[in-house]
């Protein structure tokens, strides 16, 4: 604080500031040595700091140890490893093996038709798959959108640009994953996108075809025995199985016939053995099939000889008899949102040669099934199968069986995996040129009179003809040699007839004729010579209007074209091979036809060519050679007669394309030996074909073996991991040391001598390291006696022959020093776990209640079939989330249990559903193609909007608007667009069969999806979609299992416990289903007589229990096998290493909350803050002190100065008297 001017020692002349301030400094010791204190704290704080960071580490290596994983003492190593690389783990056998790579697994790799740029429009539209994910694209999308599209759908495919040349760039898809099963790329839409992005061809095949037998090679003949017939010296013979019996075969003396009827002898189920023949080349040829199993192993190579097997065990030729589907998560879901379409397609399609309409907007998997078996194809036959992926998911599958034959539309069948596109055997594509002028040829005479022609009957001569037949059109027409111009929006028939008149074409006269008093006609004699210009004669009645030009169209009776004898035509350009052409072609008569001046084309480019005229009138060239053309036309109506032809100008309208393939690689899996015996792999790293070992193939050459050894005395990793613990431990006490003990030569002791925290933590951690194990095998018992022991210094050392010996010889029971060991005396009773407040020690269990699973059993046995359909709602107590099953009338009870297990195994989209239908007319619905003017009743007006609020399926929320600029253009079908823009392209949007908005998520399982629309109504309409509702709500699979018991039908949790459980919510009768909540039961009991927490099956040890908190036990016991007064299941005992308990110490000791040294720093703190205070009040005292202090001082110095002032007066005084 401020002291003001000081004059200090003015009248006593003493330095009186230096008085005070040497006064105060005495003051102020006890407050230096206070400070100093805390100096001393922070460095025993920084050093509990430092010694808690080492602790920490140790920690680490004591971790280590606690995991059983460590003491995995395999090696595996391998000669080439430029061709293999090898790793393996404890459970590989010791030995070698060798390994030969005859082919790597590659990755599928497809290409696009070539592009002549990368940033223009492709001008295609729709949808298409990728391993079942939906791609949408729009038509202003350019090769780069596509690119990204895909990429960003993540549907395990990347996608790239290779520009091969300039004008030459190619889309490049390749799986993320190599493996025969590459990725799959379907058409959904019906514009055919991949073939137009030339993914893949017109032509279509069976994707997931399935087999129902296989069919032997061909012979010559069948009465002979097959070994005779195949040249073989020696014959194979042995007892193969086909289906589920054994059939002895001896092909020395079997024949075909012989075959079949041993097979038909033996009854296989359901199978049938049938010899077929057929010409070929004049020959006839027979071959065996078996139809109704691919069950089939073989002996002795029979199977194989016969050309029933391949080498590899799998049929050689099969019989294809149906067709599958791709996977899907759920059944009862829309296809469409399965695959994430923006259009799904909708079409009828022909399976079995029946005609079927399928919706994939809004079919699920189920509804095309029951479509199928509605229509009843003959011998055809469609179910549902259920199996689980790689990650065990279930995945469904609509299955067609008994045909073969499918007709697609609209991609319906490609979309969903029955049928795929060829991507193979694009043959080459000619140039084609086509003109952007499309020719008309004049409307003919429609009311021809003898000598010209009339109009309509019209109901005035005065008024204006365009009032009369509402048109507006106008223009200057040729009549005979003249030109008159009329507008019928105000010329009456009168103005017309004079207006003819009065240009006077040669011999023309026109006149309007009264046919009675309200009709008249105007009538034009004398010239059939008419040409419209602006549809005035057509809207007149006089002429049709212009048709489309053909190859047979005069050349003066194209539209507005003014063609006279004489006119010519250039021709220039270059042909296929780049030569430059030139010619001309002259109309030497007015009345020559197109196909003239197309012939001359031809002959022009030596019949190299075909010139045509399309459907649009246009005059369209084909290069006659396919491939890539530098084929170039120009034509140029020269009109010396004063015409207007225009033949426009010729444009590449189909690029020359040479003949390719789309699949530059297709996707392969890895082909390997393993001591001579071939086998294949998915991938390029194999862990499923030696136990414990795995093999990464590098690189793939024939005849080239690579030897791989296992050796299983490799302990060098445990062995460094216990040395890096060791290390570790005597750093935490060397560092102990340093804090706590006396420099001699600084006569200083360390921060933390004689602390009595540090000395109890290396107390106990010695504890642990040096004490004895209770329940291990004696000699096995201690680190002592595996050579980890103590030295005179106090710091833990290895005696390496001792800890070697240990290591090589008794492993196990090295292991069990170190880690956690658990195990019970009761078959029933599994060990699962400990926590940190668990003991060691030996504990008796007792049952008394065993888990249950929540079930609902059928009271009636149910022989027959429903009667009638029937609903099933259930809601399962884990999720939270309903299940609605619909049972069709004529099910059985197997097929009820199935219908159950499919809905219930699905994912669920979320599928919402507005709450107001609207129509178009009061009666007919709208669809996405209704304008907004065309809503009945909305009276929606040009600027209304309509505010879209959303959460996403994560619970996002967005908002846009949409504005109806034209509501005469504007369609429902760009508000659906919207809303799925909105959200991100995430959901399926689509107007029902009643006129109401159907969204549904894209994506399945539990989701916050909601939409929202605010329809402000500006112009004061009352267009209304109503609120969207949830429908069916999103969930994940259920784990409740349907299943048939006794005739009953069964419905049951998959899971344990009270917690896993359902509700039925009303009754079914007709099954003795009752509606009610089903739960299970948990377990219940107690652990070392303590009761101990009951979840499902697993008995845990109480939280405020002394020795077994955290304990848990899984109890395999069912309530039958439990009595009344409960049942004594022996006894858990747990013996904790050495590393476990080393680090249940550090755990208590570094703890960050409640730990030893986190307790040590935080009292530290307390008292550095406790004397902050006393600093604090002893500094406010010594500044009191100082300001007495200043305050004495002063009062000195003006007592002085007074004194001195008057013995000033006084001296003065004196000397006055003295001086008078």
């Amino acid at each position: 604080m401020s002291q003001g001017i000081s004059f200090a020692g003015l009248g006593s002349g003493l330095d009186t500031d230096a008085i005070i301030s040497q006064l105060i400094d005495i003051e102020r010791r006890p407050v230096v040595l206070i400070q100093r204190r805390q100096v001393e704290l922070g460095q025993e704080k920084a050093a509990v700091g430092s010694i808690n960071s080492s602790l920490l580490s140790l920690k680490d290596s004591v971790a280590k140890l606690e995991s059983d994983d460590l003491f995995s003492i395999v090696n595996a190593q391998s000669d080439d490893s430029d061709r293999i690389s090898v790793s393996a783990t404890n459970e590989a056998t010791a030995g070698s093996f060798s390994v030969e790579v005859l082919e790597l697994a590659e990755a599928r790799r497809l290409s696009s038709r070539s592009f002549n740029s990368f940033s223009d429009s492709l001008g295609v539209s729709g949808d298409f798959t990728i391993n079942g994910v939906g791609v949408e694209l729009e038509a202003d999308d350019d090769l780069l959108d596509v690119r990204d599209k895909i990429n960003a759908a993540d549907a395990g495919v990347s996608a790239q640009i290779l520009t091969v040349a300039s004008g030459d760039n190619r889309l490049i898809l390749t799986a993320d994953e190599v493996g025969r099963d590459g990725f799959s790329i379907q058409d959904a839409s019906s514009t055919n996108l991949l073939q137009s992005l030339g993914f893949s061809s017109s032509g279509t095949s069976i994707k997931n075809a399935f087999a129902s037998g296989g069919s032997s090679s061909q012979f010559l003949a069948s009465d002979q025995a097959v070994g005779g017939l195949l040249g073989l010296s020696s014959s194979p013979s042995g007892t193969v199985t086909v289906g589920d019996r054994e059939v002895s075969i001896d092909l020395a003396t079997d024949s075909l016939d012989d075959i079949r009827d041993k097979i038909t002898a033996a009854a296989p189920t359901d199978v049938t053995a049938t010899v077929r023949s057929n010409e070929e080349d004049g020959l006839t040829r027979y071959r065996l099939e078996l139809e109704g199993t691919t069950s089939l192993v073989d002996d002795g190579g029979v199977l194989e000889n016969l050309g029933v097997l391949a080498s590899d065990g799998s049929i050689a030729d099969e019989i294809i008899t149906g067709a599958e589907s791709d996977g899907f998560v759920s059944t009862s879901t829309a296809i469409g949102s399965l695959l994430g379409l923006a259009s799904a397609p909708k079409a009828t399609v022909q399976v079995g040669g029946e005609d079927i309409a399928i919706d994939l907007s809004a079919d699920s998997l189920a509804d095309v099934q029951n479509k199928i078996n509605s229509a009843a194809p003959t011998g055809v036959n469609a179910t549902i199968i259920s199996s689980s992926d790689d990650d065990g998911n279930t995945e469904f599958r609509l299955r067609i069986d008994g045909t073969d034959a499918f007709a697609d539309q609209g991609n319906a069948l490609e979309s969903i995996g029955i049928l795929v596109g060829s991507n193979n055997a694009f043959e080459s594509v000619a140039q084609v040129l086509t003109s952007n002028t499309a020719l008309q040829t004049k409307g003919t005479v429609v009311n021809a009179t003898g000598d010209g022609a009339k109009s309509d009957d019209l109901g005035s001569n005065a008024d204006a003809v365009g009032e009369m037949i509402t048109s507006s059109a106008s223009g200057t027409v040729t009549i005979g040699d003249k030109t008159v111009t009329i507008d019928l929006a105000t010329d009456s028939l009168n103005d017309i007839r004079d207006a003819i008149n009065t240009a006077a074409p040669s011999g023309v006269t026109a006149t309007v004729n009264a046919i009675d008093a309200s009709s008249f006609e105007l009538e034009i004699s004398g010239s059939t010579e008419f040409e419209d210009d602006g549809g005035v004669l057509e809207a007149l009645g006089i002429l049709s209007a212009p048709s489309t030009t053909d190859a047979d169209t005069r050349f003066s009776e194209i539209l507005g074209a003014g063609i006279q004898a004489g006119d010519t035509i250039t021709i220039s350009g270059t042909n296929h091979q780049g030569d430059q052409v030139s010619g001309s072609f002259a109309i030497s008569s007015e009345n020559l036809k197109v196909q003239n001046l197309l012939s001359a084309l031809e002959q022009a480019f030596g019949d190299e060519i075909e010139a045509s005229i399309d459907d649009q009138g246009r005059i369209s060239i084909k290069d006659l050679q396919a491939g890539s053309s530098q084929l170039d036309i120009s034509l140029s109506a020269n009109n010396e007669g004063g015409g207007s032809l225009n033949l426009g100008a010729l444009a590449l309208t189909t690029t020359g394309v040479d003949a390719r393939s789309a699949e530059l690689q297709a996707g392969q899996d890895a082909v390997f030996r393993i001591n001579g015996i071939t086998l294949s792999r998915a991938d390029n790293t194999v862990t499923d074909a030696v136990q414990g070992v795995s093999l990464n193939l590098l690189e793939a050459e024939e005849g080239q073996e690579v030897i791989i050894t296992v050796d299983k005395d490799d302990t060098s990793a445990l062995r460094g991991n216990i040395q890096s613990f060791v290390d570790e431990f005597n750093s935490v006490l060397d560092l102990i040391d340093d804090q706590t003990a006396f420099d001699e030569g600084a006569q200083r002791s360390g921060p933390l001598s004689g602390d009595s925290t540090l000395i109890s933590v290396q107390s106990e951690l010695r504890s642990v390291i040096s004490s004895q194990v209770e329940g291990l095998v004696e000699g096995f018992d201690a680190l002592v006696l595996i050579g980890v022991s103590f030295d005179r210094s106090g710091r833990l050392n290895i005696d390496n022959d001792r800890l070697n010996t240990a290591l090589n010889d008794n492993l196990e029971e090295v292991r069990k020093l170190f880690v956690v060991e658990g195990s019970t005396n009761d078959d029933n009773v599994e060990f699962v776990s400990t926590n940190s407040q668990t003991r060691a020690g030996n504990y008796a269990i007792e049952v008394t209640q065993a888990a249950t699973k929540g079930s609902a059993l059928g009271s009636v046995e149910f022989t027959g079939e429903l009667d009638e359909d029937q609903t099933l709602k259930l809601l399962d107590s884990v999720t939270g989330k309903p299940a609605l099953v619909e049972l069709a009338a004529g099910s059985s009870l197997d097929e009820i249990a199935k219908a159950i297990n499919a809905e219930l195994s699905s994912d669920v989209a979320e599928v919402r559903r507005a709450s107001i239908a609207n129509t178009s007319n009061g009666t007919a619905a709208i669809d996405a193609d209704t304008t907004f003017a065309g809503i009945f009743g909305a009276g929606v007006q040009n600027g209304d909007t309509i505010r879209i609020n959303v959460t996403t399926h994560e619970g996002n929320s967005r908002s846009e608007t949409f504005s109806i600029d034209d509501a005469a253009t504007a369609r429902v079908g760009d508000l659906l667009t919207k809303i799925r823009s909105t959200l991100n392209g995430e959901v399926s949007v689509s107007i029902d069969a009643e006129g109401r908005i159907s969204v549904t998520d894209n994506r399945l399982g539990n989701s916050d999806l909601t939409v929202t629309l605010i329809e402000e109504n500006e112009g004061g309409g009352s267009l209304n979609f109503g609120s969207l509702e949830v429908e069916t709500e999103g969930r994940i699979s259920l784990d409740i299992a349907a299943s048939v018991v006794d005739g009953k039908l069964s419905i049951e949790h998959n899971g344990f416990g009270q917690r896993n459980g359902f509700s039925i919510e009303e009754n079914i009768e007709t099954l003795g289903i009752e509606a009610g909540t089903y739960e299970g039961q948990d377990v219940e009991g107690t652990i070392n007589g303590e009761e101990a927490d009951g979840f499902g099956r697993i008995l845990t040890g109480g939280l405020d229990t002394e020795n077994v908190a955290g304990l848990a036990l899984r109890v395999n016991l069912t309530p039958d096998e439990i009595p009344e007064d409960g049942e004594e299941l022996g006894r858990v005992d747990l013996v904790f290493g050495v590393a476990r308990r080393l680090g249940a110490a550090l755990n208590s000791i570094t703890d960050q909350f409640e730990g030893t040294l986190t307790n040590r720093e935080e009292a530290i703190n307390d008292t550095i803050e406790d004397l902050d205070g006393r600093i604090d009040d002893m500094e406010r005292r010594v500044e009191q002190k100082r300001l007495n202090l200043v305050g004495r001082f002063a009062t000195l110095e003006g007592t002085i100065a007074n004194l001195q002032s008057q013995g000033n007066f006084l001296s003065s005084q004196l000397a006055g008297l003295a001086s008078g």
